[in-house]
C-alpha cells in the first residue's frame, strides 16, 4: 500500500472520528460549578468576586457570589474532563485560589464546592483547626504538610500580609517549660513557611506559658488516648 492510500486512509479515519456522535456530544457539553463562597472563621455568607481560568491562563467565566444567599455563586460553560483555576476575592479578605478538575462525562452536570476565605483585618486570628502537633512534641506531626500548605500558598497569593504565629502549651504545669516549647512550635512553624517561600521578614512568633484561654483544656475524663493539645492561631500583623 503506498504512502498516497495511507495518508487519505488516515483523513479518513480523523473525519469519522471528529464528526462522530459521541465527539459532537462532548464537545458541545457543558458542567456547571455551584456552591458557597463563606467566611473560613465564621462561616458566613460573603460578597465576592469569582473568575475562573483554563490551564493557559486564560479567563473562562466570571461571576460574583451573593451574601444574601449565604454566599451562593454559580458558574457555567465549562468543559468536562478539564481541570481550572479559580481566583475568589472579596473586600477585607485574603484572597484564594482553588483547582477544580471536572469529570469527563457527556451529561450535563452541576458540580458542587464551596469555598472560603480567611480574614484579612489587623489583629485577625485565624485558628489552625487541625494541630501540627503531637502532644508535649515540637516537630510538626507527619500529614500536617496537607493542610499547612493550603496555607502557604494562601500567603503566597497575598504577599504584602505580615502575620504572627502564636503556639499555646499542652497543659499549665510549668510556664517556663511551657514558653520553651511553644517558642519551639511557632519557631518549627515559623521555618516551614519560609521552605515554602514565604520571607522571614513577614513572619513573628509569640510563646505562651499557659494554655488557650478561649479553648482550655476540658475538665472532664477525654476517650483513651486522645488528649488536650495547645492551640495554634495566625494573627494578621500588617498588609
Amino acid at each position: 500500500m503506498n504512502k498516497k492510500i495511507i495518508n487519505l486512509l488516515m483523513l479518513v479515519l480523523v473525519i469519522f472520528i471528529s464528526f462522530s456522535p459521541l465527539s459532537a456530544q462532548l464537545t458541545s457539553t457543558v458542567i456547571s460549578i455551584t456552591g458557597h463562597v463563606k467566611d473560613e472563621i465564621t462561616k458566613e455568607g460573603l460578597k465576592a468576586d469569582i473568575k475562573i481560568f483554563d490551564n493557559t491562563g486564560k479567563r473562562i467565566n466570571s461571576t460574583k457570589s451573593n451574601a444574601h444567599e449565604d454566599g451562593y455563586y454559580f458558574l457555567t460553560t465549562l468543559k468536562p474532563g478539564l481541570t481550572y483555576s479559580v481566583e475568589i476575592f472579596a473586600e477585607n479578605y485574603l484572597k484564594e485560589y482553588y483547582t477544580v478538575s471536572l469529570p469527563n462525562t457527556d451529561k450535563y452536570i452541576e458540580v458542587s464546592r464551596d469555598f472560603t476565605l480567611k480574614p484579612m483585618q489587623r489583629n485577625a486570628k485565624i485558628p489552625l483547626t487541625v494541630s501540627p502537633f503531637e502532644y508535649n512534641k515540637s516537630k510538626l506531626r507527619f500529614g500536617s504538610a496537607v493542610a499547612l500548605e493550603k496555607l502557604a500558598n494562601t500567603f503566597k497569593n497575598n504577599p504584602n500580609v505580615k502575620f504572627t504565629i502564636v503556639s499555646y502549651p499542652d497543659t499549665d504545669a510549668n510556664p517556663q517549660e511551657n514558653k520553651e516549647l511553644t517558642n519551639k512550635r511557632a519557631d518549627a512553624l515559623q521555618d516551614y513557611f519560609i521552605v515554602q517561600g514565604i520571607e522571614p521578614s513577614r513572619i513573628s512568633i509569640k510563646e505562651s506559658e499557659s494554655t488557650d484561654p478561649n479553648i482550655p483544656p476540658p475538665t472532664e475524663k477525654r476517650a483513651k488516648g486522645k488528649k488536650y493539645i495547645g492551640s495554634t492561631y495566625i494573627i494578621i500583623n500588617d498588609f
